[in-house]
């Protein structure tokens, strides 16, 4: 259920209750990213998308880039940012490469450390960081006619509403993109889940 807009979504936000200690239990909160990207528009004197576009997209390569927003004009932190499935593979790359892309620094290396390691588990497979989830793919890999075995793939994820995820692989030196529509449905997770467990992986090992 999504609630009706207030009038000011950060007070909304911060008025409401807490509820378990934090870092003892998962709770997504789009809100969360909300104040984030208040945070650094207000410490940079940059709207979200312009400080994105100078400090991030830029540096990448990546193209034009498309921000919804909301109706006081600023960008939907949580949602609504569109972009090629080829340009999300930039970000992809360079967090393969801890931060660097080519011989330039785009983000600190400790901090990409720092944003992907695990502090609270999602469930039985997923762990969250600062943004970032991370968790292992278990597969079949086929070694012959008669012989299959069994494998755990950790990996880091990017996760959007519809089945949207960047996958990034560290041990196969690999980042991947897919894109789906299956918006607000509980099953969303199943398409690119499948086309890694089923396609991907197994394909390349």
């Amino acid at each position: 259920m999504r609630l009706p807009p207030g009038p000011d979504r950060y007070r909304f936000i911060l008025g409401a209750p807490v509820v378990t200690e934090p870092g003892k239990r998962w709770l997504y909160s789009g809100g969360a990213t909300a104040l984030l990207a208040r945070i650094i528009a207000k410490g940079t004197g940059k709207t979200l998308d312009g400080f994105a576009r100078e400090t991030l997209f830029d540096p990448l390569g990546v193209g034009p880039t498309e921000w919804l927003t909301d109706r006081h004009g600023e960008p939907i932190a949580a949602s609504g940012l569109r972009m090629t499935p080829r340009d999300l593979a930039r970000i992809g790359s360079m967090m393969l490469k801890s931060g660097m892309w080519g011989e330039r620094r785009v983000v600190p290396a400790q901090w990409i450390e720092r944003s992907t390691s695990p502090r609270v588990d999602v469930d039985e497979i997923h762990s969250y960081g600062y943004l970032w989830y991370s968790g292992k793919f278990a597969f079949t890999v086929s070694t012959g006619p008669r012989w299959d075995r069994s494998r755990l793939e950790r990996f880091l994820s990017a996760i959007g509403n519809g089945g949207q995820r960047l996958y990034v692989l560290p041990s196969l030196d690999l980042a991947v993109v897919i894109t789906a529509g299956n918006y607000d449905t509980p099953d969303q997770w199943v398409p690119p889940a499948r086309v890694m467990r089923e396609i991907v992986l197994p394909s390349i090992l």
